[in-house]
């Protein structure tokens, strides 16, 4: 007994559909990761994405992009006590400052990109564990 050819067809043209949609996933949210930083490449990334059905992976990935954006800036700062400098006011000053700001600029993207509200609690989240995250000794 032989298969129907239509099926066969289907088949292998859903096999290879769902090969290039994991491909073409995949590269959209690395250019998503990469430039997160910028509102409009930010919007056009997560709605290609959410086209293919990957909503909660857009969210995800710019959440985490922007995560990773504030640990590098504050690597990058001047900690005291480097080069002799003993600022710890001063150096807590630009964390707490860069931190909110990247807080409030992420806060802006991510609702115009993604306006249901289910998606705002994720926001939340991560705006929770940047805060706890970066002061641990606070709480």
């Amino acid at each position: 007994m032989s298969q129907d050819p239509n099926q066969v067809t289907y088949s292998l043209l859903s096999l290879h559909l769902s090969h290039r949609t994991k491909q073409l996933t995949d590269y959209i949210s690395r250019a998503l990761n990469l430039e997160s930083h910028l509102p409009n490449s930010t919007k056009r990334y997560s709605l290609l994405l959410t086209r293919l059905g990957e909503d909660d992976l857009a969210r995800s990935t710019y959440l985490q992009s922007r995560t990773e954006y504030v640990r590098r800036k504050i690597r990058a700062m001047q900690h005291p006590g480097a080069y002799g400098s003993n600022d710890v006011d001063g150096f807590v000053e630009a964390v707490a400052w860069l931190i909110v700001r990247v807080i409030k600029n992420s806060g802006v993207v991510y609702r115009d990109t993604f306006s249901e509200s289910k998606m705002a609690s994720n926001f939340f989240e991560w705006v929770k564990e940047q805060v706890e995250g970066n002061c641990p000794h606070i709480y």
